[in-house]
């Protein structure tokens, strides 16, 4: 590998079954090759690894649903603690997994009941 610029680059991430969040540090190697493009390593535990973004796995729960933050997310959210999974979460705290499809069920039930309610006047006032 030619000369280039270290980093080291924490990435925090959560899972978006369990909700664990956590961070990995990484050494990002930054070169140019022979024809001037830019080259990006990203290397974890001494191991050169896929970009944080690209297939990572939750180390909870195995999921393979997770998503990360911006840089120095974490440092301004004091609130969320690292290593924290949804079950060690109090439940005044979690988010409330079904209240979006119950509000989406809710208002598609009326809306079927007012339509239907119309149409049943329509046809018995003839």
């Amino acid at each position: 590998m030619r000369e280039g610029i270290n980093a080291r680059e924490t990435w925090p991430f959560e899972c978006l079954h369990c909700l664990r969040v956590w961070a990995e540090e990484y050494v990002v190697h930054r070169t140019c090759d022979e024809q001037g493009n830019d080259i990006v390593v990203w290397i974890r535990d001494e191991v050169a690894v896929e970009p944080p973004w690209s297939g990572m796995t939750c180390p909870g729960c195995g999921c393979e649903t997770v998503t990360t933050f911006p840089t120095g997310y974490l440092a301004h959210h004091p609130e969320i603690t690292l290593g924290r999974s949804a079950l060690e979460t109090p439940a005044a705290e979690r988010p409330a997994r079904g209240a979006p499809f119950a509000s989406h069920a809710l208002l598609t039930l009326a809306t079927l009941l007012l339509t239907g309610a119309g149409l049943y006047e329509r046809l018995h006032t003839r």
